[in-house]
């Protein structure tokens, strides 16, 4: 018993080790990280030079990783994010949205909030509070004409400019909206997570009749239907025969991360299941659940829902095939190595954009923020 003990002792020693090791290299990434966004910072509030970079979602992201980063801001950081904040509130609209006119008004809109929040500067409440209103008037309820019982689209959140809404920016305006004060007790998040259930390839909690036909992974997709329209990566065989949309690893993080948000505990159908699949699919070096060769696909996008989700959840470990492994630990070392000489991340996969610097740079610095912190 006392060597069995004595050994246990030790693998836990290197356990901690090995996740203090992984802690500083993350902090050096980070430190690279937030110079490249500074040395890319415009003096117009954006970043770098793409067409995109006046799209008010691309510098938000980048304020809300420098606002999130662990330590204290520079005196050019706290320039930068000044500027940026600035740019993000030039660009609100009478209708309290946060965009350019016409643009995916929801996700700009919800990324800039949870940027603007983030900080956490008083002066900034009051547009705050617009931009809060806007998010709630493109969720699709009763106010819109939609009823739960008739639309199985019902609760969830799209670009605004469109009514087709989907998990993804269902999942941004539930973040804004939690930043922004609103909880699970809120109707809005009730009814959004009538959405976010439907969503889940879950036939015990999805009670879209077609969506009965699916495997029951636990997975989710990106929007609930049985068309081609409704997936981001085609269409799947079921073992009823049926076709339905693909789910995946992005749109399952967020869907964990929503269903959370929305109140639910881990002992519910619906997060069992989820956990089942992440488990069983866990993988931190490329996009899981979707087809071979496509990994790379919204790559910096995954991670940050990943690292979303556990942090949500307040998980540190999970148990996969090969063994209980940390999240945080995995991520931090894995994204320290695709980092360049000056700092930027880019994936070679330019779907979703992210084949721009400042884009996935923003993305892998908001996943190293809380892989650092999970590793505290």
């Amino acid at each position: 018993m006392r060597m069995t003990t004595s050994v246990v002792s030790v693998l836990l020693l290197a356990g901690a080790a090995a996740a203090a090791d992984a802690r500083l290299e993350a902090l050096e990434s980070i430190g690279k990280a937030r110079a490249f966004l500074v040395q890319q910072s415009n003096d117009d509030g954006t970043f770098g030079k793409s067409k995109e970079r006046f799209m008010p979602g691309i510098p938000a992201l980048a304020l809300y990783a420098l606002a999130l980063a662990p330590g204290e801001r520079t005196a050019d950081e706290k320039k930068v994010m000044e500027r940026t904040a600035a740019f993000l509130l030039k660009n609100q609209q009478p209708n309290g949205a946060i965009t350019i006119p016409g643009v995916l008004e929801n996700y700009n809109t919800s990324v800039s909030a949870m940027a603007l929040k983030a900080t956490n500067d008083p002066r900034y409440a009051e547009a705050l509070e617009k931009a809060r209103k806007f998010i709630l008037s493109c969720q699709m309820d009763e106010d819109l004409g939609y009823k739960k019982d008739e639309h199985y689209t019902y609760g969830g959140f799209g670009y605004g400019n469109s009514r087709r809404p989907d998990l993804s920016n269902t999942q941004f305006a539930l973040e804004a909206l939690k930043d922004l004060g609103m909880d699970e007790k809120s109707p809005e998040f009730q009814n959004a997570l009538i959405f976010v259930r439907r969503c889940q390839d879950n036939v015990e909690t999805n009670d879209i009749a077609f969506m009965k036909d699916g495997d029951s992974t636990g997975a989710f997709i990106y929007l609930p239907g049985d068309t081609d329209a409704c997936s981001e990566f085609g269409m799947v065989k079921t073992r009823s025969g049926k076709e339905l949309p693909r789910p995946y690893g992005n749109m399952t993080y967020a869907g964990v991360k929503c269903l959370i948000y929305c109140g639910l505990s881990k002992d519910t159908p619906e997060l069992k299941k989820a956990w089942e699949w992440i488990s069983e699919n866990y993988n931190v070096k490329e996009q899981a659940g979707v087809p071979a060769g496509r990994g790379g696909e919204g790559y910096f996008y995954y991670v940050v829902a990943m690292a979303k989700a556990f942090t949500a959840a307040g998980q540190k470990e999970i148990e996969t095939k090969g063994g209980k492994v940390n999240w945080a630990k995995d991520l931090a070392e894995h994204l320290s190595t695709l980092q360049a000489a000056d700092g930027s991340f880019s994936n070679k996969t330019p779907r979703w954009m992210e084949s721009d610097p400042i884009l996935s740079t923003s993305y892998a610095l908001i996943a190293l923020n809380l892989a650092v912190k999970a590793l505290e």
